[in-house]
């Protein structure tokens, strides 16, 4: 049985006596936490063996029984302790929340992948111990305030940095299994691998020096530096990292005379991002259709010319194993040539509206009338050119409306 517990203080400094002279300040407040949580993230019957029942025929009077699950009796609870430090400040029309984290997440829960001999694909395991670190950020500040017009700014920064402490042996199998994954000529997306001391978003792919001018082919660099042609899982190495140093979001709100204005916007940066676009759109693509014109103006064509992507070509493959060969078109696996910094700033929403004056709702027999507009996923600026919508929902709307209180 495990036990779960948390502790927090904090302490009011503005209203200790030595914070009396010290008028600005309105609100100090000191605070700390720790405290342990779990997820029991798995059927209590995983970690043992069950059995199931033939209940529809017999043998010599007697049922048949047969394994439902492998049983794990080493599977523990995902298990989480958290460090928390900040303050709660307001100096003058300035309001601030500091916080400090630092997170221990233990014996994480995933799939195991297990020989078929077994009669089963895979069984729950425990990852490892991972550690995630970083500050948060928020504040708003009243720039103008007069009856009821005003302006405010607010703002909020997010960091986070997690680290794989320790990596259970079971990964390895995990690990060998992504490699597999990444070295099959039809697979063109990086693969997850967890290594100890790396990031749980680390981008796995192989180092490439770019498009060789004289024959139209990638430059690989293998793992004792030297370089090739040819791709192989073996030369994987991290070569980014998905998850952004920094992200947070900024805004204003605002009315004057009845108008009113509210813009918030997101951002994120430091991080990269595997352009899986200018994989699939000009690498990979089928010249059977339509194609993105950077095939002909981006692809190497000629000896002497230096290009962003690489030549047109096939492979041969035999698929029974009986000498009869399929031609296929090369696909491009994963390489570090399509990894970019990603540094992103996304208008989320803007909100309009104007209150009419009381002559108007008088005239009209109103207590109140309101316009309003709002418009979600307004435009989005980015380092990284690339498709929306093809991994997550992506929408852009607006909509109008018309309120009246009698």
């Amino acid at each position: 049985m495990l036990t779960f517990w948390s502790l927090g203080l904090g302490w009011n400094l503005h209203n200790e006596q030595f914070m009396n002279d010290v008028s600005y300040i309105e609100q100090f407040k000191i605070r700390g936490s720790l405290g342990s949580t779990g997820n029991q993230n798995f059927n209590e019957n995983q970690s043992i063996v069950t059995y199931g029942y033939y209940l529809n025929s017999q043998y010599q009077g007697f049922a048949g029984s047969h394994t439902l699950n492998v049983g794990n009796p080493g599977l523990q609870w995902e298990t989480k302790f958290d460090y928390n430090a900040g303050f709660d400040a307001k100096l003058k029309n300035l309001s601030l929340r500091f916080d400090y984290y630092e997170s221990y997440t233990q014996n994480l829960i995933t799939d195991i992948t297990l020989p078929y001999s077994t009669g089963f694909n895979s069984v729950k395991d425990n990852l490892g111990r991972v550690k995630n670190n970083g500050i948060e950020l928020n504040g708003s500040y009243l720039v103008w305030n007069k009856g009821k017009d005003f302006f405010t700014v607010n703002f909020g920064i997010t960091t986070n940095k997690n680290k794989i402490v320790e990596l259970s042996d079971a990964m390895q199998s995990f690990n060998e299994k992504q490699e597999a994954i990444a070295a099959d000529r039809g697979n063109n997306k990086p693969v997850l691998k967890y290594e100890d001391g790396m990031s749980m978003n680390a981008i796995w792919a192989v180092k490439s020096l770019g498009i060789d001018p004289a024959t139209g082919n990638e430059i690989y660099v293998k793992q004792d530096g030297s370089t090739t042609y040819e791709w192989s899982a073996d030369d994987l190495i991290v070569v980014g990292n998905s998850s952004p140093k920094y992200k947070g979001v900024v805004g204003f709100s605002g009315e004057y005379k009845g108008f009113g204005l509210s813009v918030t916007a997101r951002y994120l940066g430091g991080g990269q991002l595997y352009n899986q676009t200018l994989v699939d759109k000009v690498e990979n693509v089928d010249m059977l259709y339509n194609v993105d014109e950077r095939v002909l103006t981006g692809r190497w064509r000629f000896p002497g010319q230096e290009a962003l992507f690489k030549r047109l070509g096939n492979y041969s493959v035999d698929p029974d194993g009986d000498n009869i060969y399929t031609t296929l078109q090369e696909k491009t696996r994963a390489t570090s040539r399509f990894v970019q910094d990603r540094d992103e700033i996304d208008i989320a929403a803007v909100s309009f509206y104007y209150d009419f004056n009381k002559k108007v709702t008088e005239a009209l027999g109103f207590e109140r009338l309101r316009f309003m507009f709002n418009m979600n996923e307004v435009h989005k600026f980015s380092s990284i050119k690339i498709e929306r919508g093809t991994q997550y929902p992506f929408a852009r709307s607006m909509s109008f409306s018309l309120t009246a209180n009698f």
